[in-house]
């Protein structure tokens, strides 16, 4: 694999290392353990997958971005740098809160690592939100400090840059702020003296997902579930130090799907893209020797559709999830030799917990049967429990015979610790000693679960979880509008797309356009409706939905 270089590398290739240097430097790596702590125990803490790799993994590329690559050695010194700017610098405390509003860009990567580092707990923000979106998740999660990419300025509103401290972040050149930063910290606080919190089941991450209550909750995970879905991707994925993944998924999905810990852990090179340019995944896809990348089919077809797509003269493993891959998209794929995995999770359960059977698994089985088996949601991954169906009346498990629907619900390791600032949901999602997705399935003789369905008021499009309450209250916002109800309907493109039924006061006092227009001041692109159909009066959703999806067998897509 070719993968470029820096006229820096260039003259560090000619240096010979001085051994104490060395010595020290890899010396510095290591975390003492307390006085008190039992031989037989450590915490799980993924800070460790960085300090090993720095350590074993030292002078190899762990990243590469702007066409620039970074060894282990230096991200690892650049992540102590800004862990500490954020301690002396911001400070930060044990406990407090760090949002991160960044694409797939290296200080994306790096504050996962730094902000743990300072005791802190990270918020990761989607960057497709809408200004207001982004102020309420900053409110209700108390975040002290943001890390903000630069292109996301217009998503600050002037009350959250008026009570929160900024890090602003440009281009990675050495005039952007962010590594002016970086380069000004001359004393980096040691690894060992950290404020680390050798606390397992503290909180290492809020993630904000849209709820069916309407407003975004955050979900808080813990370090010892990151730490072990880490370890469980790393398995199931394949992952190595021959790996080179390609950030297509967004970082901020559920902590990009635990893989910036797992590639860390596997010494593997990670790519950033900060954008979805297709073009240019192509390139990389065949220049770079890209072995593993994720996304929501939505990615996979444009993907496949591009004028550069060719067939890879190397296997390449995806993961997507948000929606099922089509038998004609699978059949693309593999043509390609792109070996598609179907996952399914939620926020709440660290993201993917569930896979579809991979292809040698099932090589016995008929095409046909191969596409229909691939197309289930799957079964457990190895950290987590089996999960259930279970009925939601009896609260007991379905028959396993593909037709008894029931509600899919998780337990074990890598199960939310709950809201965060909201009791009352989290005992309501943890009712009867399980986690209720809010998903409807069957489960099959094979033990695999597929979904038919959805009982809470969500939408998944191409990807992205959008809470029709949501959309409904904005949209009764306008004076003309006396009732509203947002449903899903079936999209080819982007799995659902939610449409918006409305009851006006007086009749002919608002056109389609003016709702439309209200949607995208107040919401995020994804979430503001395809289409506005106006009614007499409202009329139950589960109707509503049904009209839409008279034509398919299932009630999801």
């Amino acid at each position: 694999m070719s993968l470029p270089n820096t006229r820096l590398q260039g003259i560090k290739a000619h240096l010979s290392p001085n051994s104490s240097n060395e010595a020290s430097y890899i010396d510095s790596l290591r975390l003492y353990r307390k006085p008190d702590q039992p031989p037989n125990l450590t915490t799980l803490d993924p800070l460790r997958f960085l300090l090993r790799s720095a350590m074993v993994f030292t002078d190899r590329t762990a990243v590469i971005y702007h066409h620039r690559t970074y060894t282990y050695r230096e991200l690892s010194m650049r992540v102590q740098s800004l862990a500490t700017v954020l301690i002396n610098t911001y400070q930060i405390k044990q406990g407090d809160r760090v949002a991160v509003i960044c694409s797939n860009i290296l200080p994306n990567l790096e504050a996962t690592y730094a902000i743990p580092a300072a005791g802190a707990i990270i918020v990761p923000v989607n960057t497709r939100l809408a200004a207001q979106e982004i102020e309420y998740i900053i409110q209700h999660s108390g975040a002290k400090v943001i890390i903000l990419q630069r292109d996301f300025k217009d998503k600050i509103t002037q009350s959250v840059a008026n009570s929160v401290q900024i890090i602003d972040v440009a281009d990675g050149s050495e005039t952007d702020p962010y590594e002016q930063l970086l380069m000004n910290c001359t004393s980096p606080v040691a690894w060992d003296k950290m404020p680390l919190l050798y606390d397992e089941n503290a909180t290492i991450s809020i993630n904000y997902t849209s709820g069916s209550t309407g407003r975004p909750k955050g979900v808080m995970v813990t370090y010892r579930g990151v730490y072990l879905t880490a370890l469980s991707m790393i398995i199931q994925c394949a992952l190595s130090v021959n790996t080179v993944y390609l950030w297509t998924l967004p970082m901020f999905h559920c902590n990009g799907w635990n893989f910036p810990w797992a590639l860390v852990a596997a010494g593997a090179t990670q790519i950033m893209l900060p954008t979805m340019d297709y073009d240019l995944i192509w390139k990389l896809l065949t220049s770079y020797g890209v072995t593993h990348y994720n996304g929501a089919p939505t990615i996979q077809n444009e993907v496949c559709n591009n004028k550069h797509a060719v067939r890879l003269s190397h296997p390449v493993k995806v993961l997507s999830g948000g929606s099922v891959l089509s038998s004609t998209l699978i059949r693309r794929m593999r043509h390609l030799n792109l070996h598609p995995t179907h996952v399914y999770g939620l926020t709440e359960v660290y993201g993917p917990v569930v896979l579809s059977y991979d292809i040698e698994t099932i090589a016995h089985h008929t095409e046909e049967e191969q596409y229909k088996r691939q197309a289930r949601q799957g079964y457990n991954i190895i950290v987590s429990d089996e999960i259930r169906v279970l009925n939601q009346k009896t609260g007991l498990d379905v028959m396993p015979n593909g037709k008894e629907v029931g509600e899919v619900c998780f337990t074990g390791n890598i199960v939310m610790k709950g809201y965060y600032n909201d009791p009352e949901e989290t005992a309501k999602a943890f009712r009867g000693g399980v986690f209720w997705s809010g998903d409807l399935a069957v489960r099959h003789p094979d033990g695999t679960i597929e979904l038919v369905d959805r009982s809470k008021d969500i939408i998944v499009s191409g990807g992205e979880n959008i809470s029709s309450i949501e959309v409904e209250c904005v949209i009764v916002q306008l004076d003309e509008v006396l009732e509203c109800a947002v449903v899903a309907a079936p999209s080819d493109r982007w799995g659902e797309r939610p449409v918006a039924f409305v009851v006006l006061k007086d009749s002919n006092s608002l056109d389609a356009e003016s709702v439309l227009r209200h949607c995208r001041n107040m919401l995020a692109g994804y979430k503001c409706p395809d289409s506005v159909v106006f009614v007499d009066r409202k009329t139950q959703k589960y109707l509503l939905r049904e009209k839409l999806w008279k034509d398919k067998s299932k009630r999801i897509n």
